[in-house]
């Protein structure tokens, strides 16, 4: 567990901390979905002490290159006991470390819970409105959320959260080092009709399928808890009913089940009335958090700070939400949406490999070779290797058949989608083309959009559409379902 590979020192302050004899450490194995933080469960040994006998604890620390926004863990221990004291179904925490000389960083211990936290496995329950009796009751535990005294250091002052967060996403998405014209015109979007000023309450800020452990259709626990503080409650409702958290699944809330099952929860547990129209303007602001944080994720693996191929992945997700945006934003008043340009949302049925566009020719050809090798192993992988693992090898090993399926489809359709693309922009929005820097275009079209230059409603619908046929072009690569929603 140590970065030498001792266990000694963690040993002997689990059993410091637990009143026992001594703690023995059977096994340990990481968690899955743990991008942001490393969580590790412990299967023990204690002798002597209250906590006498077999023990499973889940040990969490700060991954290599932690986000920014995420508070650290003493932050985090203070969150949980004060939602364990108030009856809020979390992991009982029981001791935060936060010396160095233990694990090289801080760390809190929880007790494991027992349930199944994996989104898909869960959505795969929730047809035929089978899950909406949890839904209601996730509802309803979000309400109670939503009630927890907010500590003085947290501030009761009324600020305008909305403002905040997207003069927040501004500064973030300036710091990137690619333009993102489609998430500049989502931003814009927002910023001329943003949602509706609130009162902060105690917020989760990631209470999401994938964050609940289930056990039978009940709750058991809330999960992950780095990201909690004052938000309105409409952000956390959004959030959970984005189409970014539905993972395929048939509910509009969670991919679980109805929104109005999760509200009807929420209001009976005493959560405030939920204004749909005001819930929709919050779905669009939780798929723009949710994107600036891939591109943020996929930014500490390229950075080579923390090489990690969930990281890596990660950012592949950015055109499935470009497209969900495109598709959330309403068409602007007085636009007849019948006269305006139509996409092709799917390649064309009679395409083969023969027929792609000349300027991949080459290329194509140049890969068959390396792309039916990539394929083949892909295959192997997931026919033979995948079904035989179970766990967190398991879940690694589904993200490297994810990994080769993109890099096979870029073999096969060229890397660089952008290009293809700007001179089209270029011509129509009168935007520089300059052949020392290929996203020129693109930061004088996020600029263009961030200073109001295309705010009209016929120029903002004309960006809708280019942007749309950009989105649709990578979704194609890295993400081929959501090219076809």
């Amino acid at each position: 567990m140590r970065d030498d590979g001792s266990d000694s020192v963690l040993s002997a302050w689990l059993a410091q901390h637990s009143g026992a004899d001594s703690v023995v450490i059977r096994s340990q194995r990481r968690l899955g979905g743990g991008a942001v933080q490393d969580n590790r469960l412990l299967e023990v040994v204690v002798t002597g002490g209250p906590m006498a006998g077999e023990q499973r604890w889940v040990l969490r620390s700060d991954a290599r290159a932690p986000l920014a926004i995420s508070a650290s863990r003493q932050e985090e221990f203070a969150v949980l006991e004060r939602a364990w004291r108030h009856d809020i179904q979390v992991p009982e925490p029981l001791w935060m470390c936060e010396d160095s000389s233990v694990l090289g960083r801080p760390f809190m211990v929880m007790r494991h819970v027992a349930g199944e936290a994996s989104p898909r496995a869960l959505v795969a329950q929730a047809g035929d409105g089978a899950l909406e009796s949890l839904v209601e009751a996730l509802g309803a535990e979000l309400a109670r959320i939503h009630a927890l005294p907010r500590t003085s250091n947290e501030g009761h002052e009324r600020v305008d959260v909305v403002s905040t967060q997207l003069a927040d996403f501004h500064v973030r998405l300036a710091q990137l080092d690619q333009p993102q014209p489609v998430l500049a015109w989502a931003l814009r979007w927002l910023e001329c009709h943003p949602p509706a000023s609130a009162q902060p309450v105690f917020a989760h800020n990631d209470f999401r399928t994938g964050n609940l452990m289930i056990d039978d259709g009940r709750l058991e626990a809330v999960l992950d808890w780095e990201f909690a503080g004052p938000n309105a409650a409409l952000a956390d409702i959004g959030w959970f009913c984005a189409p970014c958290w539905r993972f395929g699944g048939p509910g509009e809330a969670g991919g679980l089940g109805s929104i109005d099952a999760f509200l009807r929860g929420y209001e009976n547990a005493g959560g405030e009335h939920v204004d749909r129209e005001q819930l929709d303007k919050w779905i669009i602001l939780a798929t723009l958090r949710w994107a600036v944080i891939a591109l943020e994720q996929g930014a500490r693996h390229d950075s080579g700070v923390q090489p990690d191929l969930e990281l890596a992945l990660t950012s592949h997700l950015l055109p499935g939400l470009e497209l969900d945006l495109l598709r959330l934003i309403p068409v602007a008043a007085g636009i007849d949406p019948a006269s305006l340009p139509s996409s092709s949302d799917q390649a064309d049925p009679h395409a083969t490999e023969h027929s792609l566009p000349i300027a991949w020719e080459a290329l194509s050809a140049l890969n068959d070779d390396a792309r039916d090798l990539m394929e083949i192993t892909r295959q192997t992988l997931k026919s033979e290797i995948i079904p035989a693992l179970e766990g967190e090898a398991r879940h690694s090993a589904l993200m490297v058949a994810n990994a080769l399926s993109i890099i096979a489809r870029q073999q096969y359709r060229g890397v660089s989608i952008w290009g293809e693309v700007r001179e089209t922009l270029a011509q129509q929005l009168s935007l520089p083309m300059e052949a020392e820097d290929s996203h020129a275009g693109a930061r004088a079209l996020v600029d263009d959009i961030s200073r109001g230059a295309r705010d009209t409603p016929e120029q903002f619908e004309a960006l809708r559409h280019l942007l749309r046929e950009d989105a649709l072009a990578r979704a194609r690569i890295s993400q081929p379902r959501a090219a076809q929603q």
